[in-house]
């Protein structure tokens, strides 16, 4: 037996000998649902779970293990494999039907009476598309697959896969989730009204705005933090972005990746990215400035918004504001401002506004920019009809009346354009509600809005 087909074998047993009994100890709950489990069968349909590297998707395939097999499935049915792991490189375009076959030499009875395969970091192995489809059409199995790549779903998987998978996307800890891990979580109903409860969930706030939901940065101090948090970005670009899309300059795409994560929530432009570029030395030009922009975001990142428009081309062409993957993670690639948490809880808003979505159009969560030029912070709706559903305003604090004033004028436009009768303003700390003649502005807490049913 080669080493690789050693390792292969050692992976699959390691994880049942050692680290099925320890994952429940080790386990927090995430909230992003995968749907009911389904039974394995030839002919079925994968899971796959997208996300940056370190945001989870490991422990959230392990959650779904504990679920498969509290339902009553033998531990011997279930094959939980890591491909990214230095043991295998180079990745073998056999790599995935390899794993396969000794996952069945170690357990026959598994092929007859179906399998759950749990592929975590599939996208590096050449050709996993295709063997993941001839699997599924060959083979009794259940099959969840996770990879910290978005194009697993689009242009660059191939055709016989595209139907054949659910898509479902994961982020670090939302602010619930972040309790949580701390043991401070609310129960689900429960009234947040209280003084008390109030004051430590704002204490906590301030607290993930700093440090944010990846979860092996919980619990380390501001150095250890930062330093965990920026190699994941050098991580991210290295793997993710130089290596798989082939950018010869790798130097220019970390600068520019730091660049982009420390603009979360800031108003950019493509051509003020490539001039701050040529001002540091390089010299990439737009259409590179673009397509690394967009390899950040296939990785997960940073997520782009535009201005909302009834034509994508008009979207593409108009406002561009970038957000982080994680509110700690550009908190831990910046330099301290006095308007920090600022944008952090911009970026948090837009994080679990992105978790709440329940569609992935282009458009869906937008920016406004109104005729008078004043903007809105977040719209969500239907810009091919242009028609929106929501008007979000995210503002640290309303205390200075010219501050609330250049917010609620802003929403009573947006709200007078799209005839609603309703928009919202997300602060720090305030609460309450602003009768005006379009209808009402409500004001609310972002330590109660984040933990919204």
């Amino acid at each position: 037996m080669d080493d690789a087909k050693a390792a292969v074998r050692y992976m699959l047993t390691d994880f049942i000998d050692n680290v099925l009994p320890a994952i429940r100890e080790e386990l927090v709950l995430r909230d992003l649902a995968l749907g009911k489990i389904q039974q394995p069968k030839i002919g079925s349909t994968a899971k796959v779970v997208v996300g940056m590297r370190r945001s989870g998707k490991t422990f959230r395939l392990y959650q779904e293990i504990m679920a498969v097999l509290d339902s009553g499935v033998s531990a011997n049915r279930v094959c939980y494999f890591n491909f990214d792991d230095d043991r295998l490189r180079p990745l073998s375009a056999t790599l995935v039907s390899d794993v396969l076959e000794c996952f069945f030499e170690m357990n026959p009875s598994a092929r007859t009476e179906g399998a759950y395969l749990f592929f975590d970091e599939i996208q590096d192995v050449p050709g996993w598309d295709v063997v993941v489809r001839r699997i599924l059409d060959t083979e009794k199995v259940a099959m969840w697959v996770t990879g910290s790549s978005s194009r697993m779903l689009s242009e660059d998987v191939a055709t016989e896969f595209r139907g054949r998978s659910i898509s479902y996307e994961l982020l670090p800890y939302s602010f619930r989730e972040y309790l949580r891990a701390r043991g401070e979580e609310p129960a689900w109903g429960q009234s947040l009204d209280s003084r008390v409860l109030g004051s430590s969930l704002k204490k906590a706030l301030r607290g993930y705005l700093v440090e944010g939901g990846f979860p092996a940065a919980q619990g380390l101090d501001d150095m250890e933090r930062a330093q965990l948090l920026q190699s994941y970005a050098q991580l991210t670009v290295a793997r993710d972005v130089v290596e798989r899309f082939g950018f010869s300059n790798a130097a220019f795409a970390s600068s520019l990746a730091r660049t982009a994560v420390t603009s979360s929530a800031r108003d950019v432009s493509i051509s003020r990215l490539d001039n701050k570029s040529r001002e540091a030395g390089y010299s990439p030009g737009r259409a590179t400035v673009t397509q690394l922009i967009e390899a950040f975001e296939d990785a997960h990142l940073v997520y782009q918004t535009f201005e909302f428009s009834y034509s994508v081309q008009k979207i593409r062409l108009g406002g561009l504001k970038l957000f982080s993957a994680d509110p700690g993670l550009c908190w831990a690639m910046s330099i301290a401002t006095a308007d920090g948490l600022c944008f952090a809880l911009e970026t948090a808003v837009y994080l679990e506004l992105r978790r709440r979505r329940l569609s992935g159009r282009l458009g869906d969560i937008a920016m406004l920019k109104l005729p008078s030029g004043k903007e809105v912070d977040f719209v969500e709706g239907d810009a091919l009809v242009d028609e929106v559903s929501t008007l979000v305003q995210v503002c640290f604090a309303m205390d200075d009346a010219k501050t609330c004033e250049r917010e609620v004028s802003a929403l009573r436009e947006a709200m007078a354009r799209f005839d609603r009768e309703e928009g919202l303003i997300i602060t720090f700390d305030d609460e309450r509600d602003i009768v005006v003649p379009e209808g009402t502005i409500r004001v609310r807490p972002a330590w109660k809005w984040l933990l919204a049913e």
